[in-house]
Order: structure tokens, then C-alpha cells, then sequence
């Protein structure tokens, strides 16, 4: 009987709420289940999650692996240790935001960006293997030089929220800002889940509320998510004010868990303008809940979506906030439109469902773990 493999897995931070570290910790109980032995190694381990991860400068006293995966997504000290290491490494690849789009808001973070971006590349010529999470992901790592063969597509794992186990305590942590007063009129709620962050694009989130009111439409915009820059924040709700929407603008920033779901469920159109995504997990989010969304077409999200949103622009064109304001609009009042894209965004998001998931990673991984015994 052939002994089992350890493996070990490696991230900048290994934190219970974010899409990585979601995505690391079922990673891990995956590779339990087909037999190997694991542990989890991260700069920062948030205390959440303490009991699943150490301390990456631990490593060295540690058993040597058979096989370590890098759960890739910024520029760390993790990245320029696993390189260091003889054993077999394999790049399971996130993405990284280019650094162009924060040089006007916070340029210690563009170098930051910038240095991580020509980690990758090193990384990218030590890897032995790249498991990306969006064929958009693998197009990177291809131009950076892997080979076609050493790079596989599988989505990033995440239990679905409208699945969760505590699903029934939601209700108690409903929030009036998020889901509205029931006791009054109720404006469209057009919502996006995801960090302020430049390449996100909120600012162009407030020009589509403003043309969707100029339209005939009482609507308000939420914006769910935590700040990458208080400057973009500033000038986003700054923006607001000059269009005359700053009184149908909610800056929730970061919420529980209960209120994220009460957001969803509140919502009638997710959209989402954002220009630069590796996979997009809210986006998955929005159609599970049986919100229809209207998006932009950049980066990965078309590739998500597979049909299942209202797709405008993109493919390097202009964007332009009055067409995703007319698309809006159109979800908004057009009841065949509306119930066409609830109906494939549920489909999808059964497809991109854990359960599919883990099964195109556990094809990926099995290879990886033979080769590694």
C-alpha cells in the first residue's frame, strides 16, 4: 500500500471570509479526503481560522513535502519562500491587480502591486504546475510563459452562502439600510458586493444610478464591501453628490454575514462594472440568490457569467455608463428579460456550486498527488 502524500499549501493570508481563503481551506479537506496528509502555511492566519493554518517562517522546522500548492493572489514573502523550496510547487492562481489602476489613489500600493506582479512571473518560470481559477487566469500564466500542458481551469471553491448551515439565523441580522423599510415605497435596489477598490470601478456604479434615475427609474445603489483606498472612497461618494444621487447612494462597507444575505435578497439588479476580476465569486452569489445581473464585459466575468447575466461591452471596448444604465432599466421593466436571467443565473450557479466544483478539482489534483507519491 502506497503511504500518503503531505502536501502542503501556502497563501499570504488565510483569513475564514475572504475567496481565497475560503477557497485554501476547502483545498484542504479536499486533499484529506483523497488520502493525503496537509497543513497550511500563511503569512498573516486570522484568528478564525487559527486552528488550520501556522506561521509560514514555521515551515523550514517542518516535515519536508511532497508537493507544495501557492495559493496565488498578491505579492507576499510566502511567494519568495515556496521558490526557495526543492520540492514540487504548484501555482493555484487568483489573479493580481494590475498596479496602473491604483497610481492615482495609492501609490505605495501600486509598488506593492507592481512587485507582485513580477513575483508571478518568477513563479511562473519555477512552477511545475498552474491550476487557474478562469481560462482568463490561465491566459496570464500562458503569456508569462508556462506551457499549454502545465496549466489547468478549475473554478475556485466556495461554500455557496445561500447554502449555509446557519441559514436560519439569518434573519435576525437584517439591517434596514441594506433591505430597505418595508413600511415604505420601495426604490429598485441595484447592488454590488466587493471591495471599494479602484479597479472595481464603484465611481462608475454611481454615473449608472444617475442615468437609471434620469431614465424614469426611483433607484438606489448599495455598494457591500471593504475599502482598499479612502481617497477612491471619498471621490466615489464625492461624485455622488455632484450627480445628485448622494441621498440614493448606501456605502455599507464591511457587514456580517446575515447582513450580506439581507443585501442580497433586498436586491433587484446586481451590477457589476468592474474592470478587472480573476473569477468574480459575487457575481456567483448574486445568481444563486436569484438576482439577475448586468455586468461589463472586462476580465473574467463574461467567462463566469457563461451567458447567465446581461453581458455590455467589454472585448476592449469603450465602457459606457448610459448603455449599462439602459440595460439596467431594461431588467428593471422588462419581465421576460428579468425572469430569463433568474432562470439561467440559478443554472450557473449550480455549475459553478461546490459540489461541481470539488469534482473539476479533484480531477485537477489527482495527478498532482499520484505524481507526488
Amino acid at each position: 500500500m502506497s503511504r500518503r502524500p503531505l502536501v502542503h499549501q501556502f497563501t499570504a493570508v488565510l483569513a475564514g471570509r475572504d475567496a481565497v481563503g475560503h477557497h485554501t481551506l476547502a483545498v484542504d479537506d479536499l486533499l484529506r479526503d483523497m488520502g493525503a496528509d496537509t497543513g497550511i502555511f500563511a503569512a498573516h492566519v486570522h484568528p478564525e481560522v487559527r486552528d488550520r493554518g501556522r506561521d509560514f517562517r514555521e515551515h523550514a522546522a517542518a516535515p519536508a513535502p511532497d508537493l507544495i500548492i501557492y495559493q496565488t493572489s498578491i505579492g507576499s514573502p510566502v511567494g519568495d519562500y515556496v521558490m526557495s523550496r526543492p520540492e514540487p510547487l504548484v501555482l493555484n492562481y487568483h489573479n493580481m491587480t494590475p498596479a496602473e489602476f491604483f497610481d492615482p489613489w495609492e501609490p505605495a500600493v501600486a509598488a506593492e502591486l507592481d512587485h507582485g506582479r513580477r513575483q508571478l512571473a518568477r513563479l511562473a518560470r519555477r512552477a511545475d504546475h498552474a491550476i487557474a481559477v478562469s481560462q482568463f487566469n490561465a491566459d496570464e500564466l500562458l503569456a508569462l510563459g508556462m506551457a499549454p500542458s502545465s496549466v489547468s481551469v478549475s473554478p475556485v471553491l466556495f461554500v455557496p452562502l445561500w447554502e449555509r448551515s446557519d441559514s436560519a439565523d439569518w434573519a435576525s441580522g437584517e439591517s434596514a439600510e441594506l433591505s430597505g423599510d418595508p413600511g415604505a415605497p420601495s426604490p429598485a435596489t441595484m447592488l454590488f458586493v466587493g471591495r471599494l477598490s479602484p479597479n472595481k470601478c464603484q465611481q462608475d456604479l454611481v454615473g449608472v444610478l444617475a442615468g437609471v434615475v434620469a431614465l424614469g427609474v426611483d433607484a438606489r445603489l448599495v455598494l457591500v464591501g471593504g475599502v482598499s483606498s479612502s481617497g477612491f472612497v471619498d471621490a466615489v461618494v464625492g461624485l455622488a453628490e455632484g450627480l445628485g444621487v448622494s441621498d440614493r447612494l448606501v456605502v455599507a462597507g464591511s457587514v456580517s454575514e446575515a447582513e450580506l444575505v439581507a443585501a442580497y435578497e433586498a436586491a433587484d439588479v446586481f451590477v457589476s462594472v468592474s474592470e478587472h476580476e480573476g473569477f468574480c465569486v459575487p457575481v456567483v452569489e448574486a445568481l444563486g440568490f436569484g438576482v439577475p445581473v448586468v455586468a461589463f464585459g472586462a476580465a473574467a466575468v463574461p467567462e463566469t457569467l457563461a451567458g447567465a447575466g446581461l453581458v455590455v461591452g467589454g472585448d476592449g471596448g469603450e465602457k459606457s455608463v448610459g448603455v449599462v444604465a439602459e440595460a439596467v432599466v431594461r431588467v428593471l421593466s422588462d419581465v421576460g428579460v428579468r425572469e430569463g436571467l433568474v432562470s439561467r443565473g440559478r443554472v450557473r450557479a449550480r455549475e459553478l456550486g461546490l459540489e461541481s466544483s470539488t469534482a473539476s478539482m479533484r480531477r485537477t489534483l489527482q495527478p498532482l498527488l499520484e505524481g507526488a507519491r
